[in-house]
């Protein structure tokens, strides 16, 4: 084993979010649009960190009988990252329609987009609970 742990090995991914972030609001300050930069660089940020969360596993611990079951709704599992990549999209496509101007209903899209990212923080925290009692 590498000496790093299972609980810290996918800790920076929080990161590339914030510093998607801040990269597309200062990038909007620069040209005077900042909610459209915030919204661009917030989604790039979700789109990174479901490519990072993809790509690194975390390995079994040694010495553990049984194997690490992913979840499917938490970070991870295929819905968690279904989820981070439609928020990224949703995100990146809402700021690019500010910038060209197309029209969207907001209330209807936004939403519904909201409601779906509460649902699914539901789930996970439906299943947490499951896990502590």
């Amino acid at each position: 084993m590498s000496g790093v742990s299972t609980s810290r090995r996918k800790d920076f991914i929080g990161f590339l979010f914030v510093a998607f972030m801040f990269v597309g609001m200062g990038i909007g300050l620069l040209f005077d649009n900042v909610a459209p930069g915030l919204f661009v660089g917030m989604g790039l940020g979700f789109l990174a960190m479901a490519v990072a969360d993809a790509l690194i596993k975390e390995p079994v611990t040694e010495g553990s009988q049984t194997p690490k079951l992913e979840s499917h709704f938490e970070a991870g599992g295929i819905l968690g990252t279904l989820v981070l990549i439609l928020l990224g999209l949703g995100f990146i496509f809402g700021g690019l329609s500010v910038i060209i101007g197309f029209e969207i209903n907001w209330r209807i899209f936004g939403g519904g987009f909201i409601i779906l990212f509460g649902i699914w923080f539901l789930l996970i925290a439906l299943k947490k609970l499951k896990l502590v009692k």
